[in-house]
């Protein structure tokens, strides 16, 4: 399977600023002044520049110390699965999916997909804002789009859009004038949840409902539900398994401890939901070739020791996020062959997020496993 990653921010669509981009491109100005400078003034002189110049530019970047630089982040989440089968799975539906589908449709010619799997983490704006923006929505032919995820996801999309209950009100055209009637697009929806609840929703909800512990299969790619902590929030990740290779989507999860008790308004309840969870999370990270986790913080700045680029400092225990450390902590405790670290918070500055990826290269150095921050527009093939 091939996973795309089309949004990797946290919270809100963030980019480099002119300022950053510019600073760079003087930087790499000078590097190659001073290269081309000093091959003018060496022995060969002007036969060497003939030569320089007979080399391509990518060889001779190759030679400059400095490269292209690492782009991170931009859009907010969206990840896109195609398996061997054909099939497109599309987890969360931040601004990235905007993006997502316009691959999705240059591709149609070719792939004749006429069917979509959404996978939703939860209800939050920044993993559910770019639908309206996705031209997969708009298609002709239409696609069937059947949407997976927890009860408060699928709320909102349908007060948002209507999509299951056909059921507009004033309310729905609060953002702008986009509603399920607007769309070409026909939508399933189906909750994922725990048995209880299951049997309580039977005939109270206009889409289907499924246990949480049942996986679900799209051709004979499985896709297994697990519950993540993001504080009141009801959130899902998911574990997919196809052709003998596994991918875990692990987003806005927060690991707490004990001691964070006294750091917050949380209860000892609260401490120990996350801690369960955190720890089914590991084990359902043993063994898989990639996964996607949520590392907002470093753990100076979810403390509130220290801010996040221009902002203040503050804590931020209990936001519903993860810190860089644990992820850490997480693969070394498991067999995962390749982390990647997204949600990166908005305020935090491409510069910023180059030293963190240097950071994590010198972490990953002479071990069985890597670990990278994620950025849009990276494929992994699996």
């Amino acid at each position: 399977m091939r996973v795309t990653l089309w949004g990797t921010r946290g919270s809100y669509p963030s980019f480099p600023t002119h300022r950053e981009v510019r600073a760079y491109a003087e930087s790499v100005s000078s590097e190659t002044i001073a290269y081309v400078r000093e091959r003018f003034h060496s022995e060969g002189g002007l036969d060497e520049l003939r030569e320089l110049f007979r080399r391509s530019p990518e060889e001779i970047e190759n030679e400059l110390s400095i490269s292209y630089p690492p782009i991170f982040g931009g859009e907010t989440t969206c990840i896109e699965i195609e398996t061997s089968e054909g099939n497109v799975i599309i987890l969360d539906c931040g601004s990235g999916i905007r993006k997502c589908a316009a691959e999705i449709l240059k591709r149609r010619s070719e792939t004749k997909l006429n069917e979509i799997s959404l996978f939703g983490s939860h209800a939050h704006l920044d993993h559910r804002s770019g639908l309206s923006f996705a031209g997969i929505c708009f298609a002709n032919p239409p696609f069937d789009i059947q949407v997976f995820g927890c009860s408060g996801f699928l709320k909102a999309l349908d007060a948002r859009f209507a999509l299951f209950s056909h059921n507009a009100s004033e309310s729905t055209y609060s953002d702008d004038p986009i509603d399920y009637a607007s769309m070409s697009a026909s939508f399933r929806g189906i909750e994922i949840c725990t048995t209880d609840k299951e049997e309580e929703l039977v005939d109270a909800v206009p889409w289907e409902v499924r246990d949480i512990a049942e996986p679900i299969m799209i051709g004979s790619t499985a896709v297994q539900p697990f519950m993540s902590y993001h504080g009141l929030t009801e959130c899902l990740g998911y574990r997919i398994e196809h052709g003998g290779k596994s991918f875990v989507f692990s987003t806005d999860h927060e690991k707490l401890s004990p001691e964070m008790i006294s750091l917050s308004n949380l209860g000892s309840e609260e401490v120990e939901k996350s801690m369960r969870v955190d720890q089914e999370l590991v084990e359902i990270c043993q063994g898989a070739d990639l996964a996607y986790f949520d590392g907002q913080y470093c753990r100076e700045e979810y403390l509130g020791r220290q801010g996040i680029g221009s902002s203040p400092a503050v804590s931020r225990v209990g936001w519903g996020h993860g810190c860089v450390e644990d992820i850490l902590d997480r693969v070394s405790q498991t067999e995962i062959k390749r982390a990647l670290i997204g949600h990166h918070d908005p305020e935090r500055s491409w510069s910023g997020l180059v030293e963190m990826a240097e950071q994590l290269q010198e972490f990953s150095a002479g071990k069985d496993f890597q670990v990278e921050l994620a950025r849009d527009g990276l494929t992994v093939n699996l």
